[in-house]
């Protein structure tokens, strides 16, 4: 483990300044990893895992809109999940190369709307981790139905998942007023570069189902279920995220 490997910054992309975590170099030979968190927490959620990576791995771990000083705007509707694309959008146009996207819980789902919008042209391949393509009923990481009560639930499930850092709960509540009326199954089918999903047997956020219903939809997807565990690999268990990931770019 290499704390010290990880490097803070900030970035001015299209949409706004984005402050990020950073490890590793650039490489012609491999490409980027992308690390996009969840829909509370911030890039500090992947902290544990950037800390066991190899350093021949880049990785790059940006907050999105409403978190850990990136830019906030005022609209609630502005952290919709094509809000949170469009972060993505500007911020790998600065990668030179190919890049691996990973998302974790509602990263999962802006991976999944960064490919409706904008394909896999630029994608080595993708890994989702305790995500979905549809919350539907089943993944109800808040049951609260006004900004308010969201807000008031946001404490309890950050501390409840160990996040470190969390988002503004403006924010939180707009991506979930957003986040569970999406639908990506229809966008599995467009997923066309390799795909690692890794599910928490134990997930009570998000249930085993909905991981396997990704990698059934997705040509050639790989599954891994981690039994005992819940809703964050990154805190479980990161040495086996990270060599899940390292073997994962490795066959790319």
């Amino acid at each position: 483990m290499d704390a010290e490997r990880i490097r803070t910054g900030e970035r001015r992309v299209a949409t706004g300044m984005l402050t990020e975590l950073t490890a590793g170099a650039p490489s012609a030979e491999r490409p980027t990893l992308v690390l996009l968190h969840g829909i509370q927490g911030s890039a500090s959620a992947w902290k544990p895992l950037m800390e066991r990576l190899s350093p021949e791995i880049h990785a790059l771990a940006p907050n999105l809109r409403g978190r850990a000083g990136s830019h906030a705007p005022d609209l609630l509707e502005a952290y919709g999940l094509d809000g949170f694309a469009a972060d993505v959008a500007a911020y790998t146009a600065g990668i030179a190369g190919p890049f691996v996207l990973a998302g974790w819980s509602m990263g999962v789902l802006v991976s999944l709307e960064y490919v409706a919008r904008h394909g896999c042209g630029r994608l080595a391949g993708l890994v989702l981790v305790g995500g979905t393509a549809h919350p539907g009923t089943e993944c109800r990481w808040f049951a609260g139905e006004t900004p308010e009560r969201i807000a008031e639930e946001a404490a309890r499930r950050a501390e409840a998942l160990r996040l470190t850092e969390t988002a503004a709960p403006f924010a939180v509540a707009g991506s979930w007023m957003a986040a569970r009326r999406a639908d990506h199954r229809g966008t599995l089918a467009a997923v066309s570069v390799p795909t690692l999903v890794v599910h928490g047997a134990a997930d009570d956020q998000c249930p085993l189902s909905h991981g396997r219903a990704i990698a059934d939809a997705i040509a050639g997807a790989e599954l891994e279920v981690w039994e005992g565990c819940g809703h964050n690999p990154m805190a479980h268990d990161p040495q086996r995220l990270a060599d899940a990931l390292a073997a994962f770019m490795a066959r790319l």
